[in-house]
């Protein structure tokens, strides 16, 4: 298991980091979710060491953010112009003990021969995203680390890549990831961490989150704006077509919503758990 205690990191003044207390417990699955911004990249390049903490402690007993235990998938991967996809299994073979064989690594990539001998910075975004998985797990690692694992995959390629990741769960792999995809958090994360604002506010399991803490959405049309703006049972207003209103007590929105002499048969109600609302609040600033 790995403990973090009280960590906190300051750039340029601004605290992003504020006291950040939580464990990674080995052999499960550790998904970290939160806003753009809430400092999830920041306590991951803490963790790997690419960043130095202001204050706080990492205690590793099993020392599996040693080099030779650790895998890391990052938000973003480069790679060499010149290099073939054979060329870079090569050479990661030879840094890492007991590496997997080209079969297997074509496996888990799904690289027919043809692209096993393509430049690797011409494969496609979700290819190269599944070839940098598959670097960083040549090595077999007894902790796996990854920021947005599956962003520019389609649904057939996530799909493939969380087959992967169950086999690794299963040979007792400890894994810590960010996702934006709430059926990843609940299909593969045994516990959930949610950072706001740099502080941990919620770390539970994926069941617990879901059946607890419901919040309801309502949907009103947009020209109902400048009345919405002035309620105060409101948690959040999210816009799209529609303008969104997350609140947990549905009863005083409804009554403050006549006040304002909204039309009740224009707005829409739904039930949602805070899983789905901390999703939904996401994609919405994605979008923006």
């Amino acid at each position: 298991m790995i403990e973090v205690k009280h960590l906190e990191k300051v750039f340029q003044k601004k605290q992003v980091l504020k006291g950040v207390n939580f464990n990674i417990p080995s052999g499960e699955c550790t998904a970290l979710i939160g806003k753009n911004g809430a400092g999830k990249s920041t306590l991951i390049d803490i963790l790997i060491g690419d960043l130095e903490r202001n204050r706080g402690t990492i205690r590793d007993p099993q020392h599996l953010l040693d080099k030779e235990h650790l895998g890391i998938l990052f938000q973003t991967s480069q790679f060499p112009k010149v290099m073939k996809v054979k060329e870079l299994y090569h050479l990661y073979a030879k840094i890492v003990k007991n590496p997997f064989s080209l079969k297997q690594f074509q496996e888990i990539t799904l690289f027919t021969e043809k692209q096993l001998n393509q430049f690797a910075n011409q494969l496609s975004g979700g290819q190269q995203r599944i070839l940098a998985f598959a670097l960083a797990i040549i090595g077999r690692p007894k902790l796996l680390i990854m920021d947005e694992p599956t962003s520019a995959m389609d649904v057939e390629m996530r799909s493939h890549f969380w087959n992967v990741i169950e086999k690794l769960k299963q040979q007792g792999t400890t894994i810590f990831y960010t996702s934006h995809y709430i059926e990843e958090v609940e299909r593969m994360a045994d516990r959930i961490i949610v950072l706001d604002k740099g502080v941990i506010t919620i770390e539970t399991t994926p069941q617990d989150l879901k059946q607890t803490q419901h919040y309801s959405v309502i949907s009103v049309p947009k020209s109902w704006a400048k009345h919405i703006t002035q309620l105060q049972s409101v948690k959040s207003i999210q816009q799209d077509k529609l303008l969104y209103i997350t609140t947990d007590n549905v009863e005083t929105t409804l009554k403050e919503l006549m006040t304002h002499h909204i039309n009740l048969n224009e707005i829409e109600i739904t039930k949602s758990s805070l899983l789905e609302t901390i999703f939904y609040e996401d994609k919405e600033e994605e979008d923006v």
